[in-house]
């Protein structure tokens, strides 16, 4: 009986860590200059922060919702578009993740994220004015 708790257990433990570190399909990370080069998509993009609001308030991006991740799995139908894409700002490659992977759950399909993490969310770097 020992045994088989301690196999389940340890299955749990790798498919959390698998799914915790894969890859999240739809997701692509680019860098800032690219994200510069496509003027036009940029314009259409939808940019979508998930820190939280204290966070937010502190630095934000000019233009960018904030939606925590909390509230997101409620709220993201009155605030985005999912026809659109969506360049995902957080905090640590982690919370990209999980928001990636629960817009993608709603239908999201173009889904972005900066390639250098919160580095990006200095106004300076993401937006090219």
């Amino acid at each position: 009986m020992l045994w088989f708790l301690l196999a389940v257990l340890t299955a749990a433990v790798v498919l959390w860590a698998i799914r915790k570190f894969s890859p999240v399909r739809g997701l692509t990370f680019i860098s800032t200059e690219e994200l510069c080069a496509r003027e036009k998509d940029r314009h259409e993009m939808q940019m979508l922060d998930v820190r939280d609001a204290v966070d937010y308030i502190q630095h934000h991006v000019p233009g960018s919702i904030n939606i925590s991740m909390g509230r997101l799995p409620y709220v993201y139908q009155s605030q985005l578009a999912s026809e659109e894409p969506v360049l995902i700002l957080a905090e640590n490659c982690r919370q990209t993740k999980k928001a990636a992977r629960l817009l993608k759950r709603y239908g999201f399909l173009r889904l972005y994220a900066p390639q250098n993490g919160n580095a990006a969310l200095n106004c300076n770097n993401c937006c090219c004015h």
